[in-house]
């Protein structure tokens, strides 16, 4: 089998994803012992090191998938619905989780919502339509607006 197109690209994101979840110790190191870490808080640094991770881990999907079916096409398919379904249970709970902590009232807590909901709609676009490792990309590139918001808007609080 051939390379997969873009393969440099999917394993650069994912490695991306993993420095990205590191950001969630220098969040937590600069707050002080004396600021109070607040259930939205600790949402925060949750999205921040669960969205990396599984940007990590997606990253590569399609690459398992085209060497399992021997067919770029239908790996990226298959791999963009997987994703997309997984990533609408993600979402779906972590929007359970900012409606209970009151974390959809900030800003940043709705750009975390609109990335994700981006995500899981390129995904499954990419599944249903395009099968391109482009968009498959850019979803993943969503997902890590996603830590990147989350990280931002705790620092932006110790600062």
């Amino acid at each position: 089998m051939q390379p997969m197109e873009g393969d440099a690209l999917l394993v650069g994101i994912g490695t991306f994803g993993i420095g990205t979840a590191g950001f969630a110790a220098v969040a937590a190191g600069l707050r002080s012992e004396s600021q109070r870490w607040t259930p939205v808080h600790s949402l925060r640094v949750r999205a921040i090191v669960s969205t990396s991770f599984n940007v990590a881990f997606e990253s590569v999907v399609p690459l398992i998938a085209a060497l399992i079916l021997n067919d770029v096409h239908s790996a990226l398919q298959i791999a963009s619905l997987v994703t997309g379904a997984y990533a609408l249970v993600v979402v779906a709970l972590r929007l359970r989780q900012f409606i209970q902590t009151g974390a959809y009232r900030l800003r940043s807590g709705q750009l975390m919502v609109i990335t994700g909901v981006m995500s899981v709609t390129l995904f499954l676009l990419n599944g249903f339509f395009f099968a391109a490792v482009g968009v498959y990309a850019l979803a993943l590139c969503f997902q890590l607006a996603t830590a990147a918001v989350s990280f931002y808007s705790l620092i932006a609080e110790t600062t």
